[in-house]
């Protein structure tokens, strides 16, 4: 198996809030504990890819991922999501940050969107604001 880096270039946009709510449920809470090893800032970040970005996205499916799977609280079933592990960089200070992109099955989000997941605060860590450009690395292995 082959590790590769594919490489993403986005804008930071203002999501649609429902992360906070989702990622604050225990089912899911309790999966990204035991699979990605932390417990989420109740949040994610929206990233816009710019045109090229948006075609290599379409590429992870190509690599190994993290499955969270589906729950059920009893009433309602939550859907399952595929997450990468990643790194983000802001381009002007050169920090890399350890994270993970996350792709639910389930969502409102275009292809050129995608979310990400981090243990801290990604806008106050980094400092960043809507329409700052970030580099994203998804590291994985090819199938």
């Amino acid at each position: 198996m082959d590790k590769t880096t594919l490489p993403l270039i986005g804008t930071i946009t203002t999501g649609m809030g429902d992360a906070k709510k989702f990622l604050s449920l225990t089912g899911y809470l309790d999966q990204f504990q035991s699979i990605l090893g932390y417990k989420p800032f109740p949040g994610t970040l929206n990233i816009t890819l710019n045109a090229h970005s948006t075609q290599l996205k379409s590429n992870l499916s190509d690599l190994d991922s993290l499955l969270i799977h589906e729950w059920t609280d009893g009433d309602r079933t939550y859907g399952p999501a595929t997450c990468y592990p990643a790194t983000i960089t802001k381009p002007s200070s050169g920090k890399h940050i350890p994270i993970h992109a996350i792709l639910p099955e389930k969502t409102r989000h275009g292809a050129d969107q995608l979310e990400l997941l981090s243990p801290v605060n990604l806008r106050k860590t980094l400092s960043i604001d809507d329409t700052d450009e970030l580099h994203i690395s998804i590291h994985g292995t090819k199938r």
